[in-house]
């Protein structure tokens, strides 16, 4: 958490005279229901470190209080949503009133990640960074320009897995880095060994993901960031300088790799030379183009590798469901050729399985909180201004009330039928909601499906084996991070057979 006990004690202490004002405050309706709180503290105590713990027991909070939860934490309201319906009428249809995003002391202010998008305020910048992106890949059309690129880079994706399998995470990190950094920066990724700045964002991503999925006490006392990093038990701003300087590389290190490249006439089209390269570019919108393309990465390039990572262990505990997939892919496309996007409505037992991917496992378990800019009520009630509003999206993707037995990975549930209906689409969840849904969702979704259908086509993927020959499976286990990702897990990778491995060394 980044204090000390004797700072936590100075903080409440000097925060007592505000926090009993706030206490003894009684709202005119009633908040959601909720766990009962201590006074003044309210549920601190009872709110989970991690983001995984979180949801676990948000999910576990639903049977006993409903799918709207009220929680406090030192004056701060928090109101959980577990349901698909709650959400949509929330963050969708009153997206005016939550879009913005709570002002996060440690991650935001001290750190510097309320300067990309992700959790900057709803603010005209947070407009112009929507109007980019869409611009850059929220039609077919712009989108289609880049498949040329996401098929090249999936061909080398599969290259190198079929060369090193049991390094396939790094494989997968490195292609999706590779595809936004060529969209972004006009960056070619070295293509054997470690890049400088595929290592400084992948170190700032995990930075960032460390800010979210940990409890900072600076969060919930925000006075406490003019504390000097040289006060005893200061650890958080120590951690903040780091973690800031970690991003302003981020930002800087490729933004003047192109700058440099436009200087000397050699710079390739990509986002940055094509917002440059308008007229009356003023320090203010340099510096606006800088941090779109901050976002870019940050945003997009972890959640791919997320869901792409699950596929591979989905596959592992599930060789039914491969198999099927890989006979889809056969009867449609043959073998004497590789999947390319164009294929994608031709594949509907494909899609399926990806859809299965993002809801069996949700790249995010719990969205970014939202915050709302006014006082709401819904369904009688109240809903505070400025309260953070956390969507529960692995419960609302495992609900047993919307998907039937939804531990079970089974991509039939999307396919409609006579008599059963396909269950709803887990897009719709797990890349947000309203004015703050994923900006990169059409690529994300686009790299994503090419990279499984590739894998499907080339590579035969099951469970490892001990000394004994026995089978081992893997354990359903994920990090504790806001992406999370499958833990290290052993599986047997290699080529379907010789026409496949044939098929892949024909894209060199």
């Amino acid at each position: 958490m980044g204090y000390t006990l004797s700072l936590t004690d100075i903080a409440l202490a000097s925060a007592g005279v505000w926090l009993v004002y706030r206490f003894l405050k009684k709202p005119a309706l009633p908040y959601p229901p909720g766990p009962p709180g201590l006074p003044l503290l309210g549920n601190a105590l009872d709110i989970p470190k991690t983001a995984m713990q979180q949801y676990k027991q948000f999910s576990e909070w639903n049977d006993k209080y409903g799918n709207i939860i009220h929680l406090s934490a030192l004056g701060l309201h928090i109101v959980v949503l577990n349901d698909q319906q709650a959400a949509r009428d929330l963050l969708d249809k009153r997206s005016a009133n939550y879009s913005d995003r709570p002002t996060m002391a440690m991650a935001g202010e001290l750190c510097g990640w309320d300067r990309p998008l992700v959790m900057h305020h709803y603010d005209d910048t947070f407009k112009e960074f929507r109007r980019y992106f869409f611009k850059l890949f929220g039609t077919r059309q712009s989108l289609e320009a880049f498949y040329p690129l996401f098929e090249s880079e999936g061909h080398v994706l599969m290259r190198r897995i079929l060369a090193a399998p049991g390094e396939f995470p790094t494989h997968l990190r490195k292609c999706a880095g590779s595809i936004i950094l060529k969209v972004t920066y006009g960056y070619d990724v070295n293509a054997t060994g470690s890049d400088p700045v595929v290592d400084v964002v992948d170190e700032g991503v995990r930075q960032m993901d460390d800010l979210l999925s940990s409890g900072w006490l600076v969060d919930l006392i925000p006075w406490m960031k003019n504390i000097p990093a040289s006060f005893p038990g200061a650890t958080f701003q120590k951690i903040a300088q780091h973690y800031r300087k970690t991003l302003d590389t981020m930002a800087d290190l490729p933004y003047g790799m192109v700058k440099e490249k436009i200087a000397s006439g050699r710079a390739e089209p990509c986002f940055v030379t094509q917002q440059l390269g308008e007229s009356d570019i003023t320090p203010e919108k340099e510096d606006v183009i800088k941090w779109a393309a901050t976002s870019i990465y940050g945003g997009g390039a972890d959640t791919t590798v997320s869901a792409v990572h699950t596929f591979f262990l989905a596959m592992t505990l599930y060789p039914d469901v491969q198999a099927k997939a890989q006979a889809e892919i056969d009867a449609v496309i043959g073998r004497d050729r590789l999947p390319t996007l164009a294929d994608r409505p031709d594949l509907p037992y494909l899609t399926a399985l990806i859809n299965e991917v993002l809801r069996w496992s949700p790249v995010a378990p719990l969205a970014i909180p939202h915050a709302t800019m006014q006082d709401d009520v819904y369904q009688g009630y109240l809903i505070p201004k400025g309260s953070l509003v956390i969507p529960n999206v692995w419960f609302m993707a495992n609900n047993p009330e919307i998907y039937k037995n939804p531990r079970i990975f089974n991509p039939d549930r999307f396919i409609d039928t006579p008599g059963h209906p396909a269950e709803p689409d887990p897009h719709n969840v797990v890349f947000g909601f309203g004015r703050r849904i994923c900006p990169g969702i059409n690529l994300a979704d686009a790299t994503a499906w090419l990279e499984i259908a590739l894998a499907l086509a080339t590579l035969s993927i099951s469970k490892a084996v001990d000394e004994s020959g026995n089978e081992i499976t893997p354990e359903y286990k994920y990090t504790e991070e806001n992406v999370s990702h499958p833990v290290s897990f052993p599986c047997s990778i290699k080529a379907r057979d010789a026409r496949a491995e044939a098929l892949v060394a024909a894209t060199e």
